[in-house]
């Protein structure tokens, strides 16, 4: 027997780590009846009481016993006879009034035993009251063993409902309170035990049946009042109403049960938060602690929803105002995933729990019942924000009703569908052949089709006003309506609409053709979308910025309305049918969009038709985009591209409609006017700029035509001119350097949204993303129509939840600031009003003066450096030609490559092969170079083809139009580099310019920068002020990019002499060289730059200054004799620079040599003293070396030398021959090695000739000290220093020629009969003496002495008479009749046949027969062109002073330079020979160098060859640049291989003592028939290393225009300015001043003194391209001998002279046995007292 508790104490707890182990928990139900028997068995029947025995036991005033009791019960239970009511009302208070639980459940344990026995007496209904009291009356009098016996005695009581007469109201309230209590701890959070909560969920089930079956009974019913029903609804609502305020995970998941359930779908996302945040309960599939254990709104919901079942019938109208908003709030609790609209079972709706189902079929129950219109209308009312309940009620209860709503909703769009596949199945019309229909139709489709429906009634639009009232409602609601409240949560309602709004785009993804929806339905939709999407307007991340909306990704939206509202306003734009279009509504919330997406709304704007005329709203649409300047912000650069793109393509649409071009470009420039912009807001606009330039000229052009036609002024145009101007003017002006980061393609995170102050947890719910939709008929038929692209059927969508977010790749690039932009706008303007046929306009004209004037202004406004740099880029591109007309330069601007010469000193040089070599000029750029044509910003004519009557603007529409310049719009991914301090560099060569304008040859009609005619007869452009704004810029600049892109572009810019030729220019001229020179000189160039580039100081800038004084050289007409001065004493100045500034400046002292004769005559020695201090590298030793080669060419320049300045320029030139005249010297064989020591040397014979013969004496030692420390270290001098000394020793004390020329005197002497002498009557010997060759001859008996002294620098002559022979007279033996006519003819050349002195003179000789003389002719006239012409010798007499001083007479037939050794040749066989050969070798060099003339428009080899005269200038230059020689019968000037039978027979040559020139001119060379390719004028010009071009072609000389192997070097002479009358007009003033540029063959060194270009007058180009001509030739045959013959030194005429004589000298020593003289040992500067002839001579 087990243990029995004590009355006094509780019993123990029952274990509980079993309690999930039993099923429904059977183990806690009460044993049946036969249970206690049982238990009596185990009872000794000694102790076995009657009921009148246990009844008096337990009668107070005894203590009753729990024992005892429990016999009470047993005994009840099974006895057959009971006593009296009265007996057991004595001892039941006692036990059920008891506050030991046990007994109170054992006393109502007794009671049940006592009605249920069937001996029970019946009971009066004063009896029944008074077991009723027995009842406790609270709440609090629930216990754990004490509810489940009071249950079943109140049953027996009331016979479980039926039998409550009189206690119907105490009843209710008894019930009420016993679930009021156990529900209540059921709320409860408190750690309660299992198998307790389980008590209470029985407890509250039980009792809560017990209290439906008590209200089931009609008679019960009858009884009560209305009150009494709601009262008791109420009660059970408010059970629901309790529990639904628990938080969502207060008791785990909702269990579902045993009951079948749909299948659930992906699990919804349970957000958990603190108790006191309003939510709503959720469903998870995730289990819990208590997932057994339903939670008490499943008991709540439950046993409300089974009450309603079973009150349905009874309910009345008043009783719905309590129950739907319960049910709404239930609704609310367990709404679960919709699926995707179909036709399938589930299709319209799918529970995932079974209390779902429950609430939407009682719902269904009301709402589709009798008092459906009261029921819709307690819905609306609940459907809106309900402010007098607590916020978290009007919330669930809102989002419940909307969700009923939507089911309905649902039900609406299935049944739409299932009517649509009726009426689309197939042959609807058609029977079976026993006569039954056709079309086998499920029967469901069709019950569905047409299915019951009292709330929308099929009319969706009614519903959807109710949608987006509530929409708005909630949207709008503001804290105030709810104080203290959070109202974020109201996603949970507006998730619900926007779900019924994606249902309904599901239909119609379903339905696919949806040209049968009608306008009322699609204006009511997009007002439900329009209303849903204001709730993001003030949404806000925790940054502050705005929320951005995922719509191509939308699962990754924080919230389910977020995403289901992202999913909805990511569908197609195009073919979406709402109104307002999904456009206009993604606009409104642009800046909630990403870049990609408010660019994908843009482009679909313009696809539809809503930004041009294809719309009435088009201009409003614009307005609309205008307004919103986020738009076109940098931080949205697709969407900025969409719109200007749209913007380009939309005028470009109206361009030829000025009815609506006029209003759309008004909107334009009201937009940009009224907008004050942020900083970097307009980057990128310049769409937007050259919108409002090409309208600017497309309304002066209208206005023009109109006023011509009297149709209308021309104010408004005027207006709007001025409008435009001054906007771009501003803008540019007020532009400052933002310097946008590269766009580069970031990937958005995730971001977290919030609503101020915070933004809620809320519900998630499953996006399901949309099947593929099928295109419909009339979709398809409606895209092929609209002549679009097809965008009527959807595309599939990316929808899935689980997709990841992927960024949209955008090209990286920069966006061109609005200043740049302006300014480009501007230069359009400029461009479309000058260069085009609007410039015949005077109105034209004056707008592109006015243009040009306020971009000279911005130049010194603006802060921008990108800016002025775009404004800088435009000027420097700017030409005009001979006539001063304007014209621009793009590709060929830095044709001579001055620019890039000088970008690549300071470093901005593009990457390698980027740049141009311009020491070739390439064939692009030898022919004239027209810009292609590029995509032009708008069209006039550029329309697609028309498909019906919609026509939309097209996109890539181009313009036809030959009138206008083609604009280039720089799409946003062309921009200009982002940099910091220190900053990236803004310009380089080769540029990439932000705008373009047009190349042609072709100039302005209408715009000059001179008129020759006087002032105010033509529009002259200001260039006089850019002038000064450049001056301007070079003093007081601060930014490093401007200035320095002004100093390597001005001379460039410069060099085009005819764009300053005003007398305001030659003032500006003459400010510019007053700022340079004083800011060089003093320092302040440059001073002002705030930040210097690594590796820049001021002193670069000065070396690029200096480029620009070289080309204020041919100005010198605007500068007075001080100006002069000035510029080549800062030219001097620039000498202590660097190594380019030091080039720069000698190449400028060079040309200012010949220009500024006077003022470098003044600083000369000056100039030579900084030249010998200079120990440079070879490039600026070719440099100086040339210097002093011009110098030493005008005497005039040295006039004023003394010896100490004659010794400093021999002291530079040896100095080099020093450096370069290493024998352990790599580089000894470079070529410029070899060309300096060249040069050295002729350096030095130059300025030796220069002094005066009697001071030349002075020089000889010094230079032979010089010269032999040239050669210390090696054994013995080296050949050329030999030669040098040999050569000193023939000029020094004589001025004689090289050569002797063939004189009367020696043809009649040693020939005195005209024939041969015979041997036998000459005697002749020859001694070897130093390093000469004296051959002696004589005549027998006429005492007549020839002395030929051969020596490597040339060969002297002596005729000498011995005066110790008698006289012999005429008429003695053998007079002497030679000796006096001779020497009276000393003097003449020999004669020929035509010669009347030299016949006379033989005719007294030798007499001949008289014969009858020809009359003679008058010498003829000089050629007015050719002048005079020297034929046959050109001796060096006729232009000078013949000086011999004794000494050198004896210098010639001396021993010098070897003292001792003097050998007399016996064996003379070999001397004739010898001889020969040693007298053809050249005494001096001779070089030969071909003359091109190309006319106008020639570029091909053939047609310049076949050139027989050239322009005036071009015969002027020839007349300068040499003498012109008869190549018949010549004698001494080299012929250069010239014959004068087929070459012509005049050339050009120039000599001096040094070397001689032949000219291949091949104008002069005839033509001949059978020479149609000119092979005979190629084969000498072909073969020249060094061509002359005379270029009036107008387009650049290629290089390889002559096909010839010998490319070495041209030296191209053309006009500084481009003019077609330029080859042929005779005017001293367009020849002013001419280009010379040198173009060299790959691999050759820069050696010329005129860099990339130089301008030089008419008057000095002979004498300079003469020096360069022979610096070109000298340079050029080392180049070739270095090529050919690597590691040799070439060899001179002068060396191989030389080299002859000493292997002749050998030779005949050796037959000798003479030992060559020996070295002293003493090393070279030993003989220097031998070398040294001035001590004994």
């Amino acid at each position: 027997m087990s243990p029995q508790h004590d009355g006094d104490s509780p019993p123990l707890p029952r274990p509980r780590s079993n309690t999930n182990s039993f099923a429904n928990f059977a183990w806690r139900r009460k044993p049946e009846p036969a249970t206690p028997t049982a238990s009596v068995s185990n009872v000794h029947a000694s102790d076995a009481k009657s009921v009148d025995e246990l009844l008096v036991s337990l009668t107070p005033p005894a203590v009753p016993s729990l024992s005892m009791a429990r016999q009470l019960v047993q005994a009840l239970t099974s006895s057959p006879s009971l006593p009296k009511t009265g007996s057991i009302l004595i001892v039941l208070p006692s036990l059920c009034s008891k506050d030991v639980p046990a007994l109170r459940a054992v006393g109502f344990e007794a009671l049940a035993a006592y009605l249920g026995n069937p001996s029970t007496p019946p009971l009066t209904d004063h009896d029944r009251y008074l077991f009723f009291s027995l009842f406790p009356p609270t709440a609090q009098t629930w216990t754990f063993d004490v509810w489940e016996s009071a249950q079943r005695a109140l049953e027996k009581l009331t016979r479980n409902g039926e039998e409550i007469v009189g206690i119907e109201r105490p009843l209710l309230q008894l019930l009420t309170a016993w679930i009021d209590g156990s529900f209540a701890g059921l709320l409860s959070r408190d750690n309660i035990a299992t198998n307790d909560r389980t008590e209470r969920e029985r407890s509250v089930v039980t009792q809560c049946a017990f209290l439906t079956r008590a209200l089931s009974q009609l008679k019960t019913l009858a009884r009560l009042g209305e009150e009494d029903v709601a009262g008791v609804l109420g009660f059970l609502g408010g059970l629901v109403e309790r529990s639904l305020l628990l938080p969502s995970d207060a008791f785990g998941s909702s269990s579902p049960g045993t009951e079948p359930q749909t299948p659930q779908t992906p699990t919804r996302i349970t957000h958990r938060r603190h108790h006191s945040s309003a939510s709503v309960t959720l469903v998870s599939s995730h289990s819990s602690p208590l997932s057994n254990i339903r939670r008490p709104v499943d008991v709540a919901i439950s046993v409300y929803l089974e009450h309603l079942s079973q009150q349905m019938r009874f309910l009345s109208p008043s009783h719905l105002r309590i129950i739907l908003p319960t049910l709404f709030r239930a609704l609310a609790c367990y709404a679960s995933l919709l699926p995707r609209l179909s036709l399938t079972e589930n299709g319209e709706f799918g529970a995932s729990h079974v209390l779902e189902g429950r609430i939407v079929g009682t719902l269904e129950l009301l709402l589709n019942g009798a008092y459906a219109s009261t029921c819709y209308v307690i819905l609306k009312r609940h459907m809106l924000p309900l402010t007098d309940v607590d916020f978290r009620i009007a919330l669930e209860t809102s989002a419940g009703a909307c969700r009923a709503l939507r089911i309905y909703w649902r039900r609406a769009l299935c049944a739409r569908l299932a009517r649509m596949v009726i009426s689309k199945s197939p042959h609807p019309d058609a029977y079976a052949p026993s006569g039954a229909p056709g079309v086998d139709l499920d029967t469901s489709l069709l019950e569905r089709a047409w299915a019951k429906d009292e709330v929308t009634r099929g009319d969706l639009s009614r519903v959807g006003r109710l949608f987006r009232h509530t929409a708005e409602a909630w949207v709008g609601l503001t804290p105030d309506a709810f104080p203290g409240s959070d109202i974020t949560d109201r996603e949970e309602v507006l998730s619900e609409i926007a779900g019924a709004i994606r249902d309904l785009f599901q239909e119609y993804d379903l339905r696919g053709d949806l040209a049968d929806i009608d306008d009322e339905e699609s204006s009511v939709t997009g007002g439900v979308l329009s209303a849903l999407t204001a709730y993001i307007d003030p949404m806000k991340n925790d940054d502050c910025s705005p929320y951005i909306v995922p719509l191509s990704h939308y699962a990754d939206a924080p919230t389910l309305f977020l995403r289901i509202l992202a999913s909805l306003l990511g569908r197609d734009q195009l073919t979406t049918p709402i109104n307002p279009p999904l456009t206009a509504i993604l606009l409104r919330i642009s800046e909630h969009l990403s870049d990609a997406d408010t660019s994908k709304t843009v482009n679909a704007m313009f696809d539809r038709g809503d930004l041009s005329p294809l719309s009435m709203e088009w201009i409003d649409n614009w307005v609309t985009l205008c307004s919103k300047p986020e738009l076109t912000s940098v931080a949205r650069p697709a969407t900025r591209a969409a719109v200007l793109e749209a913007l380009q393509n939309s005028f470009a649409f109206v361009r030829d409609v000025p009815v609506h071009r006029h209003p759309f470009v008004d909107v334009i420039l009201q937009s940009c006017q009224s907008h004050d912009p942020e900083k970097g807001s307009r980057d990128g606009y310049e769409v937007v700029w050259h919108v409002l330039a090409d309208e600017l000229v497309l309304r002066m052009t209208e206005a023009h035509e109109h006023a011509e036609a009297a149709q209308r002024p021309v104010s408004d145009a005027h207006a709007f001119v001025d409008s435009v101007l001054d906007l771009l003017n501003r803008t540019a002006a007020e532009d400052v350097d933002a310097d946008p980061e590269p766009l580069s393609p970031v990937p958005q995170p995730v971001q977290t949204p919030i609503l101020s102050p915070t933004f809620s947890r809320n519900q998630s719910e499953l996006v399901v993303a949309p099947k593929e939709k099928e295109p419909g008929i009339i979709s398809l038929l409606s895209s092929f129509a609209s002549g679009s692209r097809t965008q009527s059927q959807q595309a599939p969508r990316a929808d899935d939840s689980s997709s990841v977010s992927v960024p949209l790749a955008l090209p990286e690039t920069t966006i061109m600031s609005a200043g740049v932009g302006a300014v480009v706008a501007l230069i359009h303007i400029f461009s479309q009003l000058a260069f085009t046929p609007y410039a015949l306009s005077g109105d034209s004209r004056f707008v592109a003066v006015r243009i040009f004037g306020i971009l000279i202004d911005l130049l010194t406004t603006t802060k921008s450096a990108r800016v002025r740099l775009a404004i800088l880029q435009f000027f420097f591109r700017l030409r005009v030609d001979r006539d001063h007309r304007l014209y621009s330069m793009y590709k060929r601007y830095d044709r001579l490559g001055l620019i890039a010469t000088l970008a690549g000193i300071i470093g901005r040089t593009g990457p390698p092969g980027s740049a141009t070599d311009h020491s070739a000029v390439t064939e692009d750029e030898a022919a004239p170079v027209i810009s292609p044509s590029r995509a032009r910003a708008f069209q006039r004519d550029g329309r697609r083809a028309s498909r019906g009557r919609d026509v939309r603007p097209d996109r890539s529409a181009s313009s036809r139009s030959r009138s206008r310049v083609a604009p280039r719009i720089i799409s946003p991914t062309e921009l200009t580099p982002s940099f910091e301090r220190p900053r990236k560099p803004l310009w380089h060569v080769p540029e990439l310019l932000p705008f373009d304008i047009p190349e042609s040859d072709t100039p302005s009609d209408g715009l000059m920068s001179y008129d020759p005619e006087g002032p105010g007869n033509r529009m002259v452009l200001p260039t006089s002020r850019l002038l000064r704004a450049f001056t301007e810029i070079l003093h007081s600049e601060r930014d490093w990019e401007i200035l320095s892109y002004v100093l390597c572009h001005l001379p460039t810019f410069l060099a085009n002499k005819h764009l300053f030729c005003g007398p305001n220019s030659r003032a500006a001229i003459a400010q510019l060289l007053d700022t340079l020179s004083a800011d060089i000189t003093s320092g302040e160039l440059g001073k002002h730059i705030e930040t210097w580039p690594t590796g820049l100081r001021a002193r670069d800038a000065h070396g690029l200054a200096f480029h620009t004084l070289s080309v204020l050289i041919s100005y010198r007409a605007c500068f007075d004799a001080q100006r002069r001065h000035i510029l080549v004493e800062v030219l001097m100045s620039g000498l202590g620079g660097g190594h380019a500034t030091v080039k720069a400046c000698i190449q400028a002292l060079s040309i200012a040599a010949f220009e500024l004769p006077s003022s470098v005559r003044r600083f000369l020695p000056d100039i030579l003293i900084k030249l010998s201090q200079i120990m440079t590298n070879v490039s600026i030793a070719t440099s100086i070396i040339d210097f002093l080669a011009i110098v030493g060419s005008q005497p005039t320049l040295y006039a004023n030398f003394i010896e100490r300045d004659f010794k400093m320029v021999f002291g530079v030139a040896l100095q080099y021959l020093r450096l370069h005249n290493r024998p352990d010297s790599s580089e000894s064989t470079s070529v410029l090695s070899q060309h300096v020591r060249l040069m050295s040397y002729y350096i030095l014979y130059v300025w030796f000739l220069a002094v005066k013969q009697s001071d030349r004496s002075k020089h000889v030692k010094y230079i032979t000290r010089q010269l032999l420390l040239a050669n210390e270290g090696r054994e013995d001098i080296d050949e050329l220093t030999e030669v040098a000394f040999d050569w000193l020793a023939r000029y020094t004390y004589g001025s004689a020629d090289p050569r002797p020329a063939s004189s009367m005197l020696s043809e009649i002497i040693m020939s005195p009969s005209g024939s041969t002498q015979p041997p036998d009557t000459v005697m002749e010997k020859s001694w070897l003496v130093g390093n000469a060759l004296i051959t002696i001859r004589s005549l027998m008996k006429r005492g007549w002495v020839e002395v030929n002294a051969r020596r490597p620098s040339g060969l002297t002559r002596f005729l000498a008479r011995v005066e110790n022979l008698p006289m012999v007279g005429p008429g003695e033996v053998d007079p002497d009749t030679v000796s006096i006519p001779a020497v009276l003819a000393m003097d003449h050349e020999i004669g020929t046949a035509d010669d009347a002195l030299y016949q006379a003179v033989m005719q007294t000789i030798s007499p001949v027969p008289d014969e009858p003389a020809a009359d003679e002719e008058p010498p003829p006239r000089p050629n007015p062109i050719t002048g005079y012409v020297w034929q046959r010798s050109a001796p060096s007499q006729r232009r000078k002073d013949v000086v011999v001083d004794p000494s050198f007479f004896a210098l010639q037939l001396s021993t010098y330079p070897q003292p001792r050794q003097n050998t007399k040749i016996d064996d003379a066989s070999s001397l004739p020979t010898f001889i020969r050969t040693f007298d053809r070798m050249p005494v001096i060099d001779t070089l030969k160098v071909g003359v091109l003339y190309v006319a106008p428009g020639q570029t091909d080899e053939r047609e310049i060859l076949g050139n027989l005269h050239g322009s005036p200038a071009y015969t002027r230059f020839l007349e300068g640049l040499g003498r012109l020689i008869n190549l018949r019968g010549q004698v001494d000037v080299y012929a250069g291989g010239l014959d004068p039978d087929e070459d012509g027979e005049y050339a050009y040559a120039w000599w001096d003592d040094i070397g001689q020139i032949l000219y291949h001119t091949a104008t002069l060379m005839p033509n001949h028939g059978h020479d149609p390719h000119y092979n005979l004028k190629k084969r000498h010009i072909g073969n020249d290393f060094v061509r002359i071009v005379w270029n009036d072609s107008g387009a650049p000389y290629r290089f390889d225009t002559l096909s010839t192997e010998f490319q070495f070097c041209n030296i191209i002479i053309e006009a500084h300015s481009l003019g077609a009358i330029a080859a042929f007009s005779n005017s001293q003033h367009e020849n002013e001043y001419f280009r010379v540029m040198i173009q060299r063959a790959p691999g050759m060194s820069d050696f010329a003194p005129v860099g990339d270009f130089k301008l030089i007058s008419a008057e000095n180009l002979p004498l300079l391209v003469r020096q360069l001509s022979l610096l070109a030739d000298w340079y050029s045959s080392i180049h070739r001998h270095a090529v050919h013959c690597p590691g040799q030194e070439m060899e001179t005429n002068w060396r191989a002279r030389l080299r002859a004589l000493k292997r002749f000298a050998a030779q005949q020593l050796a037959k000798k046995s003479v030992e060559p003289a020996s070295v002293p040992g003493d090393g070279i500067l030993a003989q220097e007292s031998s070398r040294d002839f001035t001590g004994m001579f």
